[in-house]
């Protein structure tokens, strides 16, 4: 009993470990998409928790805002617009969590948010030329 407790064990930490590494894998491969992916997500929980929308309606429009956000990153006006602010956005969560586990020094802050809006426009760029 102790050994099929163990595989199972296994098992579930495997499949934990593989789902963590896919979406780092998406995040740092085709960050247009995990972005499109991660607002429609955002937009349907919020749809439902705060505006108290029917569940079905907010799947809908989950859906049809990843195709939106996901066709306006691939055209050219689009990209630049929409990779800019989420380049900013996440910089700014970058900035956010050094600003905690430094102990709230602003420095840190600044510090990590510039260089996480670069590397997030890299992200970007490195998404739009595939």
């Amino acid at each position: 009993m102790a050994g099929l407790f163990t595989y199972g064990l296994v098992l579930a930490i495997s499949i934990i470990i593989g789902l963590i590494f896919t979406v780092i894998g998406l995040f740092l491969g085709h960050i247009i998409l995990f972005d499109s992916i991660f607002l429609a997500a955002i937009s349907g929980i919020i749809c439902n928790q705060i505006w108290h929308v029917h569940p079905a309606l907010c799947v809908v429009i989950a859906i049809v805002l990843f195709a939106v956000l996901f066709w306006l990153q691939n055209t050219k006006a689009g990209f630049w617009i929409i990779g800019v602010l989420l380049s900013a956005f996440w910089a700014f969560v970058f900035g956010f969590f050094a600003h905690i586990f430094t102990g709230e020094d602003m420095v840190w802050f600044y510090v990590v948010m510039g260089i996480g809006f670069i590397v997030m426009m890299g992200l970007h760029l490195k998404a739009r030329d595939r």
